[in-house]
């Protein structure tokens, strides 16, 4: 074997276990925020995820959960997150080589013979800026814990690495049609794929030989790229197929008709927080800014601007590919209203990432060796984002949700809306681990889909059924609201209203009944349970039809994960920390007001810690 194909293997090897080690390291091995609960439960039991469904992920999810391995469930599945992270790292590694490779060829004037003995020089330069990716913050962020994003990047740089090697290779219509497919593969698992979509086009319409120029293709020539993009994109039959095979987490019952399967896979109930206002694109563009120097430890920015007018002056047609990409991720992301906005990022600091390797090309034509002092980037990118996306002692959603649920009585039901912190984490614990099965859980927000209320059907037969009619009378107006169909809104709200009394009032003689704290932020969510004393026992609230002295089992509740994360800056952990307090104060007072000052007065004091910011 030849020196620099062991140089070249070495570095690629690299490129996937140094960020590997690292992932591994500050992995989540419990359960965490938001969709975490609810996506590792659609993995293990092959179910149907919220919309878009992600079909790849869900396959991919399931046959990992079967591999034995010594640790937690939970951690395997966080783990899922590392592997696909640390492989986009290395499929980036072969992109940025394969980018290299097509500008040593295309704007250097030396021969073959020259260009091979620098060869050495480019495998450094993809090894530095493959693992600048993987330590970026947004970037390692999804490496800790399972979610559709971390396979997301490996399509995407997947989709790079062919485009690249499609133009290297002088437009192989084999490589085309590879190409393709990938594209189709990623609309399976996240219709964010769009945004690398202008780019494809671009190299499919436009070729370049010198200059860019027109390629005049065939209508037929891109009709047959239809075969391998419904190929990929036919993945989503799944969700249908195994929807109808009543899986324990169904999502969406798609199986139910088109229109339902049309409805969950395009996504449709996210509509409303898309292009919304000018405020959502100032707030979602401060937080991209804010963001970059920790993509390229400050220093980083400069090779971008480098890489930018070297591409301007030398391969025009590459610049254009890369600003396609970050134009077209930037307009979708900075038009959408959530708050986990950064990982929709991703793209464009993938394409400021490609750009900084073109500086980095420049400065190691001009200065050689010397260039390779940008390895610094990296390393101080893991001193820079460590502590932030060090997750490996992150059991707050666990803590969290045992603090609920421990303190709740024998076949209690509980009604909340607290799906970041509690919902879909319990979800998992229950359906998966057989944790608490005895307890019943209604998601609130749920309940104005249709799918859960089937679901509800299932899951907790003997508890929906005592409220049979009212559930029929609101799921009449709640199917003329998925179709569009015209509905009376104050007659939706009034029979939603009237499901959530029922609930309450045909079951109480036979369960305890608790909701969360959240449902009283809202005059309208509290309206249904005005008519019943609320008394805090744990972190819920019990319904009672007359007021009586209740009492928490403190050995139950723990406080002290919540106390060691003030620091933390993330709008999740905050929001869990402030939920933390918020049910404090309801024991500390209610406690207070039966006397138990001694035990009031020790939670004023935890209630204090958590507050200081």
């Amino acid at each position: 074997m030849k020196r620099d194909q062991i140089i070249f293997i070495s570095a690629s090897l690299l490129s996937f276990l140094v960020p590997f080690v690292i992932y591994f390291l500050t992995a989540n091995p419990y359960l965490t925020f938001t969709d975490n609960g609810e996506l590792m439960g659609v993995c293990v039991t092959l179910g149907i995820a919220h919309p878009t469904g992600y079909p790849l992920f869900a396959i991919l999810g399931h046959l990992w959960s079967l591999i034995p391995l010594p640790i937690s469930k939970t951690f395997q599945m966080n783990l899922l997150a590392s592997v696909w992270t640390a492989l986009a790292s290395l499929v980036f590694f072969h992109a940025t080589f394969s980018l290299l490779k097509i500008l040593q060829v295309q704007t250097s004037n030396k021969n073959k013979k020259e260009v091979e003995t620098d060869q050495t020089g480019i495998i450094l330069l993809s090894l530095i800026s493959s693992l600048t990716f993987s330590f970026a913050r947004t970037i390692w962020g999804e490496a800790t814990s399972l979610e559709v994003y971390s396979l997301q990047l490996l399509i995407f740089n997947s989709i790079l690495f062919i485009a690249f090697e499609y133009i290297r290779n002088n437009y192989n219509s084999k490589l085309l049609f590879l190409l393709v497919f990938l594209v189709g593969l990623g609309f399976s698992n996240h219709l964010t794929t769009i945004l690398i979509t202008p780019s494809i086009l671009f190299i499919i319409l436009f070729h370049y030989s010198g200059k860019i120029y027109f390629s005049k293709p065939k209508l037929k020539s891109l009709l047959l790229l239809l075969i391998p993009f419904i190929g990929g994109l036919s993945l989503y039959i799944y969700l249908p197929l195994r929807s109808s095979q009543f899986p324990l987490f169904n999502w969406g019952w798609v199986s139910r008709s088109l229109d339902k399967f049309l409805y969950h896979v395009t996504g449709k109930q996210y509509r409303v927080w898309m292009f919304s206002s000018s405020e959502t694109i100032s707030e979602n563009f401060d937080k991209f800014i804010s963001n970059l120097p920790f993509t390229f430890a400050y220093i980083g920015l400069i090779l971008v601007l480098v890489g930018f007018l070297y591409l301007l002056i030398k391969n025009r047609y590459i610049l254009y590919f890369l600003l396609l990409s970050l134009a077209s991720c930037l307009f979708y992301a900075l038009n959408y209203q959530i708050h986990d906005i950064e990982t929709y990022f991703s793209l464009a600091y993938i394409s400021l990432i490609l750009l900084s390797v073109a500086g980095l090309y420049f400065l190691w034509v001009r200065f050689k060796w010397w260039s390779a002092i940008s390895i610094l980037i990296p390393i101080l990118l893991i001193f820079l984002n460590f502590k932030e996306n060090d997750d490996s002692k992150n059991n707050l959603v666990v803590t969290y949700t045992k603090n609920i649920v421990d303190n709740l009585e024998p076949n209690a039901i509980v009604i909340s809306a607290q799906w970041d912190y509690f919902c879909s984490a319990f979800w998992y614990l229950q359906k998966v681990e057989g944790y608490r099965k005895d307890v019943v859980l209604i998601e609130k927000e749920l309940l104005r889909r249709t799918w859960y209320l089937e679901q509800l059907r299932r899951w907790y037969p003997d508890v929906i059924s005592r409220s049979k009619t009212e559930m029929d009378k609101y799921l009449a107006q709640l199917e003329l609201f998925e179709s569009e169909k015209p509905f009376d809104v104050n007659e939706i709200q009034f029979r939603f209203e009237n499901l959530l009394r029922s609930f309450v009032a045909k079951n109480l003689g036979q369960r305890p009944i608790y909701i969360t704290y959240d449902i009283l932020q809202n005059e309208l969510d509290r309206r249904p349970f005005l008519e019943y004393e609320q008394v805090p026992q744990g972190f819920a609230l019990r319904l009672l039809p007359e007021y009586k002295d209740i009492q928490t089992d403190f050995k139950k509740i723990s406080t002290e994960p919540f106390e060691r994360f003030i620091n933390n800056e993330s709008h999740l952990v905050q929001g869990i920390i402030q939920a933390t307090a918020t049910n404090l104060v309801y024991l500390e007072s209610y406690n207070r007001l039966q006397g138990r000052t001694e035990l009031a007065d020790s939670l004023i004091k935890i209630i204090e810690k958590l507050s200081k910011q």
